[in-house]
């Protein structure tokens, strides 16, 4: 299940007039022109008009929220990551912006930061649907993470019980491969034909490796044998 962000739109909208009217006008206008913008899809010129009410007021909080929302939008993760913790400490309450960090989280596999954020949202808006899914879509994620680290550790561990072994080489580039760790898994295979493994026919039809056939450094490694 993909995470859903919160479209966060019109910070005035967003905050309230209460909020809103603690902002300079300068700031409100240009927050809400450069939120008009993004949702034209003219992203960098949305930057231009959020930076601006930042400076205006860099107390807003609409404004980082639509500037963090525009970062993320552009694939700028850590400058969207920073916006939203920003707009977080000037608006702690703001479910939504804990639910789009969450997310963001989750899409950069910072799966712990994302459970962590997504559980602030919650406890914010019980009864928020979304941020109920995305939290358990984040938990499972961390799991996967944690087994996948879990697999990883058992055949490292391996390789240093067993230096010379080739089989223990390969197993870890079996596991690296699987987890689709393609600069690993070539390493280590490379490594356990160093160390003499010569079960090449195995090694070409083995379906751990299926996700390295198509790169030529595995075609490279084969030829070489």
């Amino acid at each position: 299940m993909r995470p859903v962000r919160m479209y966060l739109a019109v910070g005035v909208l967003l905050l309230g007039a209460a909020v809103a009217q603690a902002a300079s006008n300068e700031a409100i206008k240009r927050n809400n022109f450069g939120a008009e913008l993004s949702k034209q899809g003219r992203l960098e010129e949305a930057i231009v008009e959020l930076r601006s009410a930042i400076q205006a007021d860099p107390g807003y909080a609409a404004a980082h929220l639509n500037l963090a929302y525009v970062y993320d939008r552009l694939g700028r993760a850590d400058e969207a990551i920073a916006a939203y913790q920003k707009a977080i400490a000037l608006d702690p309450k703001n479910a939504a912006a804990f639910n789009n960090l969450g997310v963001l989280y989750t899409n950069t596999a910072k799966h712990d930061e994302a459970v962590q954020t997504l559980e602030q949202g919650l406890k914010l808006d019980p009864a928020n649907a979304t941020l109920k899914k995305n939290l358990e879509n984040a938990k499972t994620n961390r799991g996967i993470q944690q087994e996948r680290e879990a697999r990883i550790a058992e055949a490292r561990k391996e390789t240093e019980g067993r230096p010379t072994d080739p089989r223990a080489a390969y197993n870890l580039g079996r596991v690296y491969a699987s987890q689709h760790m393609k600069d690993e898994a070539l390493e280590w295979l490379g490594k356990a034909l160093q160390l003499g493994f010569d079960d090449i026919r195995f090694m070409r039809e083995d379906p751990a490796l299926t996700d390295l056939r198509g790169d030529p450094r595995f075609s490279k490694l084969l030829e070489l044998r």
